[in-house]
C-alpha cells in the first residue's frame, strides 16, 4: 500500500525537515507539535493511506498523489498498535530500500514523548559525530592543499629560473578579407596548455580608445586571461597576446570575447581558408601551446584583476553590497536613508534653492564589469538636475574640485534633468581604472528645494558592441563644458594616434630586406609575431596543402624560398616543429612569420596531445618486410560535410631496411571516397624519388590520388625505393589515422570512420601490390 498525499504538500515532505508520522488511533497528538519538528498525521480513506499535516483535513482519495519517495527528514513512526503502522513501515523499506524509522507505541501524544525523546537524543548525537568527522576531513583536506600549495609555489620558483621552452603551434589561420565584428568568438581548440594566441586587425585603429580581449572557458565563463590594448598600439595585421604560463588542463573550450571601448577601432580578420557555409567564417587565430610551468613571462597588456573570475551573464544588473554604502561620504549638502518596510535603505539627496548635494561612494569594486548603471526616483523640485562622475579609486575624490579634470578610465554624464517618473545613467568601467573606481552622485536644485532618491546602483557586463570611449589625461585644458564647479575649462580633445600610412606601416611589419622569408596566403601588412622568446623554424619548413576543387579547405599559399637562410633576430618569432616526434627549434629573424594550417572551429585540436610512439611491426603481406613508424604528428584537422581530411605526418617510417624520416601525406575524403593527397612544398618532406604529379595550383605541385585511381597510379612506379615508401605507409595507414584522430579529439564514430577510410586505401594498395 502506498502514501498519498495532496500535490500542494509535495513540497514540504521533500524539504527534509524533521518530522514524525502519527498513525490514526493516537489521541491528542499536539504535544509532539514543537518548533522545529514537523507532525504528519496517516489517515486509511478508501483502501489508501493519506498523508496530511497534523491538525488538517485529509486530502480527497481520488486527488491525491502517491509519493514516490518517504519523507526526507521522518525520524519516528507513532502509533497505538504496530498492525496500524505496519503498511507504511513496509512501503518506506520497498521504496527506499532503506529501514523504516523507529516505531514508537503510545496511545497518545503525550504518551509517545519519551520514546521520541530518546530517538532524538540519538539522531542528535550521531549528527555530532557526523559533523566531527566533516570537520577532521575539512582540516586535513586544509592542511592537504597548503602543503600542495607550498609544493606548486616551490616548484614554479624552480621552474621560473629556467631558461622558458618553446612552445609550439597548434592553430595556423590565414587572414581573409572579410571581417567579422567585436563579441565572443570560439578559438577552434581547448584551452589545456594554451601559452598564446595571435588576432588579425583588419585595419588601423582610430581615435583613442581600448581594444579589450578575454580568453574565457566556453562552458564555465571563467576569465584564464585578459589584456587591454591602447588604440595607439594596435596596426593592422597579427597581434599576439601571450599567458604569463601554460595553462594548466582545463577541459573547456576556449573562446575570446572582444570588446571595444570607444571608436574607430579595428574589426577582426576572418578565416581566408573557410570551407563551410558561406558567412559562417570563423575568426582568423594563430595559437600556441606548451606544458606548464615551461615558461614565465610578464605579457604586454596584461590585466591580473580579471583573470579568474567568473563572468556575469550579460546585461544581469547587481546591486552594489552594502560595505561599499557603509563607506559612503556626504561631501556638500544633506544625504539622509530611507526605507520602507524591509527594504534596503535608500540614499536621498536634498538641496535646497540654487545649492547642490554631493554623495561620494570612494570604492567600488569592478572586475569583469563593463557598466554602472545609477537609477533615481521620486525627485522633486522645479529645474532640478542629476549627474554622476566616475573616477579612480587610488586616489579617491577628496572633495568636489577632484571630480572635474582629466583623469586614467574616468567619465561622467554631465548634469541631465530630473523628470518625475525617474532617471537612470549609465556610466562606462574602463579597463583603464584597473577594477575599482570612485563613484559620486550629485543633485543641483534650481528655484525651489530640490531631493531624489537613489533607487539603485549595479554593475553589468557587456559581451557585444562598444564602450564609450574612457578620458585620459590631457596636457592642456581649453575647451570650455559645464562642470560641477561652474564652467572651468574642459580638457582639450586627446591627441589621436595617427594612422599610418603605407610605407610606415609595412616598415613596421616587414621584416629588414636583407632577410627574405617566404610568405604565405594572401598579401597583408604583417605576420603574428610569435610568444616570446620562441625560436622560428627555417624557410623549408612550412606547411602548405589544398585540394584543387570546392569547397576549398584552409590551406597556405607558399612564396619562393630565399636564396640564402635568414640571420637570427631577437625579435618576436614564430615556432613552427618539423622533426618529429620532438621538434627541434631553428632561429630565424623576426618579421613574417609562416602560416600552418588552421583547423575548423570546435573541431581542432582540444588541447596538446604527445604524440603516440608505435614500436610494433605491421605486416600486412606474408613474406613482407614489416612496417613500423615511431609517431604520428598531426598538421590539421578539417571537418565538414562533403569534405574533410587528416594532414599528417607519419616520423620514422620503416620497412625492413629502409626507412623514411618523415613522410606528410593528406588522407582526404571527399563524398565519402578516401583519397591521399602529396605535396611539393615547403614544409612537405620529399619523400618520392620520381615524383609523377602533374598537376599544380598556386600552392604548388601536388598528388592527389583517389581510390579508384591507386591501381593504376601503383603500378606507374617504377622506382624500387617509392614502391616500399607506398606500401609501407599503407601497412601503417589505419593505425597512424587512429592516432591523429586522437590528438583531434575527434568521438569514436568520427575516428571508426577515418579507420575505415584508411583501410579501404590499404586493401586497395596491398591488393594491388600483391
Amino acid at each position: 500500500m502506498t502514501l498519498r498525499a495532496d500535490p500542494a504538500h509535495l513540497a514540504a515532505l521533500a524539504g527534509g525537515r524533521p518530522a514524525v508520522l502519527v498513525a490514526e488511533g493516537v489521541m491528542d497528538p499536539s504535544p509532539l507539535a514543537v518548533p522545529g519538528l514537523e507532525v504528519w498525521s496517516i489517515a486509511a480513506r478508501g483502501g489508501a493511506l493519506l498523508l496530511h499535516p497534523q491538525g488538517t483535513r485529509a486530502p480527497d482519495p481520488e486527488t491525491a498523489i502517491p509519493l514516490a519517495t518517504p519523507p526526507m527528514g521522518g525520524l519516528a513512526l507513532i502509533a497505538s498498535d504496530r498492525a496500524r503502522i505496519a503498511p507504511v513501515a513496509r512501503w518506506w523499506v520497498e521504496a527506499a530500500g532503506l529501514p523504516a524509522p523507529p516505531f514508537v507505541p503510545a496511545a497518545t501524544g503525550q504518551a509517545a514523548l519519551p520514546g521520541l525523546l530518546a530517538i532524538l537524543a540519538a539522531e542528535l548525537a550521531a549528527a555530532q559525530a557526523r559533523e566531527n568527522e566533516a570537520c577532521r576531513a575539512l582540516v586535513a583536506a586544509r592542511q592537504e592543499m597548503e602543503e600542495t600549495r607550498e609544493a606548486m609555489a616551490d616548484t614554479a620558483r624552480l621552474l621560473a629560473h629556467r631558461p622558458p621552452v618553446a612552445p609550439r603551434l597548434i592553430l595556423s589561420g590565414e587572414a581573409g578579407a572579410a571581417t567579422l565584428p567585436h563579441g565572443r568568438h570560439a578559438l577552434g581548440t581547448g584551452l589545456a596548455g594554451l601559452a598564446a594566441i595571435a588576432v588579425h586587425l583588419a585595419g588601423a585603429a582610430e581615435g583613442d580608445g581600448l581594444l579589450r580581449f578575454r580568453l574565457i572557458g566556453g562552458e564555465s565563463d571563467r576569465v584564464l586571461g585578459a589584456w587591454s590594448v591602447p588604440a595607439a598600439e594596435l596596426a593592422p595585421g597579427w597581434l599576439t597576446l601571450e599567458l604569463p604560463t601554460p595553462l594548466g588542463p582545463f577541459r573547456e573550450t576556449a573562446v575570446l570575447e572582444v570588446l571595444a571601448e570607444g571608436e574607430g577601432l579595428p574589426p577582426l580578420s576572418a578565416e581566408l581558408r573557410w570551407a563551410g557555409t558561406e558567412g559562417e567564417h570563423p575568426l582568423a587565430i594563430r595559437a600556441w601551446a606548451g606544458a606548464p610551468g615551461s615558461r614565465y613571462l610578464a605579457p604586454a597588456h596584461w590585466v591580473p584583476e580579471e583573470v579568474g573570475l567568473g563572468l556575469p551573464g550579460a546585461d544581469v544588473p547587481l546591486a552594489l553590497p552594502a560595505p561599499a554604502w557603509a563607506a559612503a561620504r556626504v561631501i556638500e549638502g544633506a544625504v539622509s536613508s530611507i526605507a520602507l518596510g524591509d527594504e534596503p535603505p535608500r540614499p536621498l539627496l536634498r538641496a535646497p534653492a540654487g545649492e547642490r548635494a554631493l554623495l561620494l561612494l570612494p570604492l567600488i569594486h569592478a572586475p569583469g564589469f563593463d557598466r554602472l548603471r545609477i537609477a533615481f526616483a521620486n525627485g522633486t523640485g522645479a529645474g532640478a538636475s542629476v549627474a554622476t562622475w566616475l573616477r579612480p579609486a587610488d586616489p579617491a575624490p577628496a572633495g568636489a574640485a577632484d571630480l572635474d579634470g582629466p583623469a586614467a578610465g574616468a567619465a561622467e554624464s554631465g548634469w541631465r534633468a530630473l523628470p518625475e517618473e525617474g532617471l537612470e545613467l549609465t556610466l562606462p568601467l574602463s579597463a583603464l581604472l584597473g577594477g575599482r573606481a570612485a563613484l559620486a552622485i550629485a543633485l543641483r536644485a534650481g528655484e525651489a528645494e530640490a531631493s531624489v532618491e537613489v533607487e539603485g546602483v549595479a554593475l553589468s557586463a557587456q559581451r557585444t558592441g562598444a564602450l564609450p570611449a574612457p578620458q585620459r589625461p590631457a596636457a592642456a585644458p581649453e575647451e570650455a563644458r559645464e562642470t560641477l564647479l561652474g564652467t572651468p575649462p574642459q580638457p582639450a580633445e586627446v591627441p589621436v594616434a595617427a594612422v599610418p600610412d603605407e610605407e610606415a606601416e609595412a616598415a613596421a611589419v616587414k621584416p629588414p630586406e636583407a632577410s627574405p622569408l617566404p610568405e604565405e596566403g594572401v598579401e597583408e601588412a604583417g605576420e603574428p609575431a610569435g610568444p616570446s622568446e620562441v625560436p622560428a623554424a627555417g624557410p623549408d619548413e612550412d606547411v602548405a596543402a589544398a585540394p584543387e576543387a570546392a569547397p576549398s579547405p584552409i590551406v597556405t599559399s607558399p612564396a619562393p624560398a630565399p636564396a640564402t637562410p635568414p640571420p637570427s633576430s631577437p625579435g618576436l618569432e614564430e615556432y613552427r616543429p618539423i622533426v618529429l616526434p620532438l621538434p627541434v627549434p631553428v632561429e630565424m629573424p623576426a618579421g613574417p612569420a609562416p602560416s600552418a594550417e588552421q583547423p575548423a572551429p570546435l573541431a581542432a585540436l582540444p588541447r596538446p596531445v604527445a604524440p603516440a610512439v608505435r614500436t610494433g611491426p605491421i605486416n600486412p603481406l606474408p613474406g613482407r618486410a614489416p612496417a613500423r613508424f615511431e609517431a604520428v604528428r598531426l598538421h590539421q584537422h578539417m571537418p565538414g560535410d562533403s569534405y574533410r581530411h587528416l594532414d599528417m605526418t607519419v616520423a620514422s617510417l620503416a620497412s625492413g631496411p629502409m626507412r623514411w624520416a618523415a613522410v606528410r601525406v593528406k588522407l582526404v575524403s571527399k563524398d565519402g571516397e578516401p583519397r591521399l593527397e602529396f605535396r611539393r612544398a615547403t614544409g612537405w618532406p620529399q619523400v618520392f624519388r620520381d615524383w609523377l604529379g602533374r598537376s599544380s595550383d598556386k600552392f604548388g605541385p601536388f598528388l592527389r590520388i583517389a581510390l579508384p585511381e591507386l591501381r593504376d597510379f601503383l603500378e606507374s612506379i617504377t622506382d624500387e625505393r617509392d614502391a616500399a615508401m607506398m606500401q609501407a605507409l599503407f601497412a601503417v595507414l589505419p593505425r597512424a589515422a587512429e592516432d591523429a584522430c586522437r590528438q583531434a579529439g575527434l568521438s569514436v564514430a568520427d575516428t571508426a570512420a577515418w579507420v575505415e577510410r584508411a583501410r579501404e586505401l590499404q586493401e586497395t594498395g596491398i591488393r594491388a601490390a600483391a
